[in-house]
């Protein structure tokens, strides 16, 4: 034990200890600086995310409320009825959940009170009047709110106008044109049960075809408001799922935070300050809410990598320390440098076996690209021996040979970049495999590069999922037709084409006559198969330029692009019956429907 003692080892030792202390405490705060700055921008990605969720999910109840707004310019009058099947049709628990429902609300002259609700108790609501009861300059109604459930039922006949916070967003939204959403309120729904904040969104009516360029052309024209009302927690629980599950979100209406602004905290229990943090603006329909984000949980902020890296610090610090005094007493130290070869040996074989289990494909690359190692998950998913694969090009698994691509992946090695990119496999059974690749640059002690380190992750059935779940959400499941969804996107761009390039479309309202007796007497089976016909025949009849889309049951609708003039619509519409008048073969029997 005295050798060790003697100052030909301490004084180098003590000396080597001092200093991969103090290199080892620089290295630990930059590990943790640069660990907390991308904790940083990982909790805002995440957060950024679930404010887009939230911005998309808006984006979809304007789109029923233009629906629903699309109703009154085919009609000047819309029935309880109609507007029941449009909303029912709509499946806003399953398509738009989160919606409280659809409403209609008009405004009424004091005159004009009485009248109404003789009109409204006609209707079959004996006990209706207007609430709440007093005298005011203006009053509006509600008149219609589906789903009619029993939420729903309290606020039928509820003057809006009567509260300020909703008065204000309701003229906003009429003077101006345009969805306006309301400050934060609480909904005539609420119970004293599972009270929650509330908004709601409205959308302005007008008479069809009416000059809206000004603020008097405007008010002259205006029928009422299309609005849907929203209780905060079941909108954002809705709108991001468990996206939120280990953060605490704060919705506040405007920019004050304050309780009285507060719209939706997810975890009020949880404290105000996480270890991460951030905040963000979301501007909806001429409204601002400040969205304040907290970790939930302290422990993110030392997670094993962290801690592997701080270990990783200590334990080279350590080593310097041991090999300083290695070289001062060889013998001395001979024990300790067998402990820690063994201690290496160790290791390697548990990376070894880390790599061998690893569901990624992990191979080892040489300076020219060429395989010098993969773990068996490269190997089953490429479909090759093992021996084929060895001193092959990475760039050979690829469908093309492009020789500039294979050089600049090189030249970014070389330079110490590494690259992840989505790329197509071909493997034995010639079969494409999407895949991420990627590729890290491995160089020796000089940065002479020799080598990758290439990562392959099978993506193959994910893309697949992606595919089939984007064509679901745009194309109607029975027919293979666009949906509603679809066609109004593509009417969109079409009104702003024809008001850009000064050209013309129809739209083309296409019903099927006879098509419930066909259901009711050959079943539904028989019925489907009809619709499926009919759509079939429709697309023959269009051109590959135009769109049909199915808008629900036997209703269909097809939007014309590029025409010169009606003549050319009504040449369509009469193709269109023609081909439909001509008789169905429906399981052995012959029926016949026109349009």
């Amino acid at each position: 034990m005295l050798r060790y003692l003697q100052p030909t080892i301490v004084i180098p030792t003590l000396t080597a200890l001092i200093l991969s202390t103090v290199a080892g405490g620089i290295a630990w705060q930059r590990i943790e600086t640069g660990h907390r700055e991308a904790l940083q921008r990982a909790f805002n990605a995440e957060t950024g995310e679930i404010t887009l969720k939230i911005d998309e999910r808006f984006k979809a109840y304007r789109q029923v409320l233009r629906g629903a707004r699309a109703l009154f310019a085919a009609s000047r009058e819309v029935t309880r009825q109609e507007w029941g099947q449009y909303v029912d049709a709509l499946r806003l628990s399953e398509d738009y959940p989160g919606i409280q429902g659809v409403g209609l609300a008009v405004p009424l002259r004091a005159a004009d009170m009485a009248r109404h609700e003789r009109a409204m108790r006609a209707q079959g609501f004996t006990d209706y009047h207007l609430s709440p009861p007093g005298r005011r300059n203006e009053y509006t109604a509600i008149i219609y709110l589906e789903p009619f459930d029993w939420r729903n039922q309290r606020a039928l006949g509820f003057d809006m106008y009567s509260e300020p916070v909703r008065r204000e967003a309701m003229a906003r939204s009429r003077q101006l044109g345009i969805p306006a959403l309301s400050g934060k309120v609480r909904l005539v729904q609420e119970t004293a049960t599972d009270t929650q904040a509330g908004v709601l969104l409205y959308l302005p009516v007008f008479r069809p075809d009416a000059a809206l360029a000004t603020p008097a052309q405007r008010e002259a024209a205006f029928m009422g408001w299309i609005y849907s009302p929203f209780r905060m927690n079941d909108l954002i629980s809705s709108a991001v799922g468990d996206a939120t599950s280990r953060v605490r979100l704060r919705i506040y209406d405007g920019h004050d935070i304050t309780p009285a602004n507060l719209l939706f905290d997810n975890h009020p229990s949880r404290p105000e300050n996480g270890p991460v943090s951030s905040r963000s603006v979301l501007e909806l329909d001429s409204r601002v809410w400040t969205l304040l984000f907290d970790s939930a949980s302290g422990e993110d902020l030392a997670p094993p990598a962290l801690r592997l890296e701080q270990a990783t610090i200590v334990l080279i610090g350590a080593l310097f320390v041991l090999l300083t005094a290695s070289f001062c007493a060889t013998r001395q130290r001979a024990g300790e440098l067998v402990r820690i070869s063994a201690s290496l040996r160790r290791s390697e074989a548990r990376y070894s076996t880390l790599v061998n289990l690893s569901e990624d494909g992990i191979a080892a690359l040489d300076a020219n690209l060429c395989f010098t190692y993969l773990n068996p998950r490269l190997i089953k998913l490429l479909g090759f021996p093992e021996n084929e694969l060895l001193g092959r090009r990475v760039d050979s698994l690829w469908p093309t040979k492009d020789a500039s691509r294979s050089q600049t992946l090189t030249e970014r090695l070389r330079h110490g970049e590494a690259t992840v990119h989505e790329e197509q496999l071909r493997n034995a059974d010639g079969r494409l495999i999407t895949v991420i690749v990627t590729l890290a640059p491995h160089v020796d002690e000089t940065g002479a590069l020799q080598g990758g380190i290439l990562t392959i992750t099978d993506i193959s059935e994910r893309k697949a999922s992606e595919e089939r779940i984007r064509y679901l959400a745009t194309h109607d499941p029975l027919t293979g037709l666009a949906n509603r969804t679809m066609f109004m996107e593509q009417m969109n761009n079409s009104l702003l084409i024809a008001h850009r390039h000064r050209t013309r479309f129809a739209l083309l309202f296409l019903d099927l006559d006879h098509f419930k007796e066909v259901n009711d007497s050959l079943g539904h089976a028989a019925g489907d198969a009809l619709l499926q016909e009919t759509a079939r025949r429709m697309r023959h009849c269009l051109r590959a330029s135009d769109l049909l889309a199915r808008q629900g049951g036997d209703e269909f609708l097809a939007l014309l692009h590029d025409i010169h003039g009606m003549d050319e619509a009504f040449a369509v519409a009469d193709k269109i019956r023609r081909s439909i008048s001509a008789p169905f073969e429906l399981d052995g029997r012959s029926c016949s429907v026109s349009v």
